[in-house]
């Protein structure tokens, strides 16, 4: 008896092991995505789900149609090229990027590997594709329009602060659309009336030596241009300037509930469900030249009251009707 219970019990391992094989065998068929962010795992994990829920709303289900990998590079911009060139050389059938300057470094690194980049300053500006309607090659995705989201975010500003005379516009001067935003900014300033007082930061290092600056030059208020490197580091950098008491206008979702007088900014949740469906068209057969880039469709205004009473700041009810949210 106790014979057959032990061959009946190999039998079933037996059975359990080549089904596993056959599942693992089946998986690794299965077309493989691969995803750099330039975020650590905890950070992205919120825009990683859109990003699911867009595959499945497409009918991708992880896993079942498609492999999902996510590569990181915990924060620190000056890791993406190399995490980039690594995510290429594994060969992935798509790789999804975040931010010009990723999408310039897939360039670099590939002219054959799909690559859909999630959002992203001006593509044709900084020269990843060749038109909105007509990418050509390897490269297609989501536009962001960073330079005139900026300008949008000065006159929000204004409108919020009407006294303000001196604004701290930080820039990051790697990124490749700061020129344009630099231009943009400069010419909505001098029509609002408002000096521009341009702060410079390229690594965490420069970005905490930019904000002890601005001790001594005491502006109106912050406003901040594209980088990723302002993206990973926002909770900081709106800690660091309220404490301060300089009213920031930020980017960067989130940066409103870490203490931003405004955050502005393009809906960066969507953009990775619109990412997810450029991904399954070219999954199933669309060549990403075929893909004209997508211009941004939502952005969300957040106010934080509670800041702007903590200032002693008035909001105009004009902005009050016209925001998204409202963190009291």
């Amino acid at each position: 008896m106790r014979r057959r219970e032990l061959m009946l019990s190999l039998v079933v391992v037996t059975a359990m092991t080549a089904t596993s094989a056959a599942a693992q065998t089946a998986a690794s068929t299965l077309p493989r995505v691969v995803v750099a962010s330039t975020g650590d795992e905890a950070g992205f994990r919120p825009y990683k789900e859109s990003f699911l829920k867009g595959m499945r709303d497409a009918g991708q289900i992880e896993g079942r149609t498609f492999r999902l990998e996510v590569r990181y590079a915990n924060r620190d911009p000056l890791q993406v090229p190399t995490l980039i060139r690594d995510a290429v050389a594994s060969r992935p059938d798509v790789l999804v990027v975040h931010g010009l300057a990723a999408a310039r470094d897939a360039r670099d690194a590939t002219s054959s590997v799909p690559v859909v980049v999630a959002t992203s300053s001006d593509l044709v500006d900084g020269g990843v594709v060749r038109s909105f309607a007509h990418p050509g090659g390897n490269i297609t995705g989501i536009n962001d329009l960073a330079d005139e989201a900026t300008v949008k975010r000065l006159q929000l500003l204004k409108e919020m602060l009407p006294n303000a005379a001196r604004v701290a516009l930080l820039l990051d001067p790697n990124f490749p659309a700061t020129p344009k935003i630099e231009r943009n900014v400069g010419v909505a300033a001098r029509t609002l009336g408002v000096k521009v007082i341009r702060v410079d930061a390229t690594d965490p290092v420069s970005l905490v030596a930019a904000y002890d600056s601005l001790k001594q030059l005491r502006p109106d208020a912050l406003l901040l241009g594209s980088s990723s490197l302002f993206a990973t580091r926002a909770k900081e950098s709106v800690e660091r300037a309220t404490a301060m008491r300089i009213p920031v206008i930020h980017y960067w979702p989130g940066a409103a509930e870490a203490g931003a007088l405004i955050s502005h900014q393009v809906d960066v949740f969507h953009n990775e469900e619109r990412a997810a469906s450029y991904v399954d068209r070219i999954l199933k057969g669309t060549k990403p030249s075929d893909l004209p880039i997508e211009q941004p469709m939502r952005y969300e205004l957040v106010i934080n009251l509670k800041i702007a009473k903590a200032l002693g700041l008035t909001v105009p009810d004009s902005m009050m009707i016209r925001a998204d949210r409202v963190i009291e």
